[in-house]
């Protein structure tokens, strides 16, 4: 029978009022904060990426416009100081500005990093278009520098070439200007674009979060029915629990009334047998004694009778005296005398001897000094028990020795019986048609004792009974 009366009932339904009551409200509230967080999270992010990828593109290119306008101007101010007569500076330094512009300048056409930084080039064709004219107004920028430093009588202010020098200059300071005004122009309208997307992530994110309380609010309102369903099954439950505990404790206790009244019919039935076994040698035995005796006077006055008579008599004697010997057979095996007269260890040294002559199977015998007194319940108990062993071991075992070992003290009687035979399987004691073994398991439990029984194919098998004093 299965177990239940271990079972918390008020545990069932997961503690469906506590969590309802303290734990669900904050919960709730913390999800769906830890939400709006992660959307706040979330646009500062884009925020973020946008902006940095906006410095991160524009940012080198206005530095490279400002570095390439900015050599050019010196590189210009360096010639006319050069042409001026100046002999701190030196035609280098004007080659090695120009080129540091020339460098910017192809940099935010292709790519690449220079003077430190990394430069993405657009894809815009307005301002690829000025930077193609800045490259080419460079090379002009130098060629006409290049004739002015090799030609200085001839290039000096106010000269032809030096209005083309200026015209050149003026030029690709426009360019330039173009070029940081382009940027600025894309700048403003990636930050409109930048605005109006956060416009819309916001919009969504209100969106999202509507759905979202309208979804929570649907499922808490589910949740509720669902938990009213829960607690109404808890207490059904409740109640089938109840029942079931209430008829288990009413098996139980029917078994054990079944247990107790098997041990007092098992007790009415010794009794009885006793009482028999009395009553045939008392009654039967003294009957066909005096029988015997009576025969033997009509013997005596019969003397002068035929001998056919006497014939007859002495077939009735001899008839007499084989049911003396099955009466005196019959009530011992009923009640063994020698049970109630001289114990246990005797009983068992008796059977063990007529067990011999019956079968032929040696038995060796160690037992306790005679005279010790055992209850008489466990006396008979003992002793049935070792009447069934040896019976199986006669039918089923096919041994050819059997070692008893009987043991008393002050707190236990031990009975161990070993054979030599076949053994016994595991199916074999677990038999629920094995009546015998069944019996014994029910005697020993009475007596709160405990039976085993163990064997190996071709290896025998050992009996041990343990039965309590007290």
């Amino acid at each position: 029978m299965n177990k239940i009366t271990n079972v918390n009932v008020a545990e069932i339904p997961f503690s469906i009022d506590a969590n309802r009551n303290s734990g669900t409200m904050p919960r709730r509230i913390g999800i769906f904060l830890g939400f709006l967080v992660f959307l706040v999270i979330g646009i500062v992010g884009f925020s973020f990426q946008k902006g940095l990828e906006m410095i991160t593109v524009y940012a080198p290119l206005i530095n490279a416009d400002t570095e390439i306008k900015l050599n050019v101007s010196v590189a210009h101010m360096w010639v006319e100081e050069i042409l001026s007569g100046s002999a701190t500076k030196e035609p280098e330094v004007v080659w090695e500005a120009l080129d540091r512009a020339d460098k910017n300048a192809r940099a935010m056409l292709d790519g690449g990093k220079y003077a430190e930084q990394v430069i993405i080039p657009l894809e815009d064709a307005e301002i690829r278009s000025m930077v193609k004219k800045v490259i080419q107004e460079l090379k002009e920028f130098r060629t006409i520098a290049e004739h002015r430093l090799s030609r200085r009588k001839t290039s000096l202010a106010g000269s032809p070439i030096d209005h083309s020098y200026d015209n050149v200059y003026s030029a690709f300071s426009q360019n330039a200007d173009q070029i940081k005004f382009r940027l600025t122009k894309l700048i403003a309208s990636d930050l409109q674009y930048f605005k109006a997307t956060q416009y819309i992530l916001m919009v969504v994110c209100f969106i999202i979060s509507l759905v979202t309380g309208i979804a929570w609010y649907r499922f808490e309102y589910f949740r509720d029915r669902l938990i009213q369903a829960l607690r109404q099954s808890k207490e059904k439950l409740e109640v089938e629990v109840e029942e079931h505990i209430n008829t288990e404790a009413r098996l139980i206790q029917s078994k054990e009334q079944l247990r107790s009244l098997g041990n007092q019919l098992q007790t009415v039935r010794e009794e009885e047998k006793a009482h028999i076994a009395r009553e045939v040698h008392d009654e039967l035995g003294q009957t066909l004694t005096a029988l015997k005796m009576e025969l033997g006077c009509l013997n005596h006055d019969l003397n002068a009778a035929p001998d056919t008579a006497r014939s007859r008599i002495g077939g009735m004697n001899e008839l007499i005296d084989n049911t003396i010997q099955s009466v005196q057979r019959i009530a011992t095996e009923l009640r063994p005398q020698i049970l109630d007269v001289l114990g246990l260890a005797e009983a068992v040294r008796w059977e063990a001897s007529e067990f011999e002559k019956r079968t032929g199977i040696q038995c060796r015998l160690q037992l306790p000094p005679s005279g010790m007194e055992l209850n008489r319940d466990i006396t008979i108990t003992v002793f049935r028990i070792f009447q069934e062993a040896m019976t199986n071991i006669a039918r089923h075992s096919g041994a050819k020795k059997v070692q008893v070992d009987l043991q008393i003290d002050a707190q236990q009687v031990v009975l161990e019986i070993f054979d030599n035979g076949r053994g016994i399987a595991p199916h074999e004691i677990y038999n629920k048609n094995s009546l015998g073994l069944l019996g014994v398991r029910e005697r020993v439990h009475f007596l709160n004792g405990q039976f085993d029984i163990a064997g190996n194919s071709c290896e025998g098998t050992q009996v041990r009974v343990t039965i309590p004093l007290e």
